[in-house]
């Protein structure tokens, strides 16, 4: 009873953030009530992509994530709104993976994360997506590498 609850009140809130992208964008033509697309969800939250990290612990993070993750990036997609990263199997990789994106959702909590085994033994996959301003962030973090 109480997952039926919340799930009405999931779907009151998603279709009542599309009352408010309207108001952001302008568009007055749609009905009141009415969905958006995810790519319109992530301009909701456009002006709120900040780390909360000091320079000095993001220099950390980097210097981290560029010694336990992106060293043993097999290959890299880039998508519109989304880099994904293939790793091969490594159990300890795994882990390190896992504590990366659960340090990032509390400083950058903007970004969503797809973590993918992939089957037969092909490896693990990272999927990093949000807002062409996060992006941008990870891009900037490449670069820097």
């Amino acid at each position: 009873m109480v997952l039926l609850g919340m799930g009405w009140v999931l779907l009151g809130l998603f279709l009542l953030s599309g009352t408010y992208y309207k108001k952001l964008t302008g568009a007055s033509d749609a009905p009141f009530l009415s969905p958006i697309a995810w790519e319109d969800h992530l301009q909701v939250f456009k002006g709120a992509v900040s780390c909360s990290l000091s320079s000095e612990e993001l220099q950390e993070r980097k210097a981290d994530l560029r010694k336990l993750v992106m060293s043993k990036v097999d290959r890299k997609e880039v998508q519109a709104n989304a880099y994904v990263f293939y790793f091969k199997d490594d159990p300890e990789l795994l882990k390190h993976l896992m504590e990366f994106v659960q340090k990032e959702k509390a400083c950058c909590p903007f970004f969503k994360f797809d973590l993918s085994i992939l089957p037969f033994e092909k490896g693990m996959a990272l999927q990093i997506s949000g807002s062409d301003e996060a992006i941008e962030m990870v891009k900037d973090m490449e670069a820097s590498d």
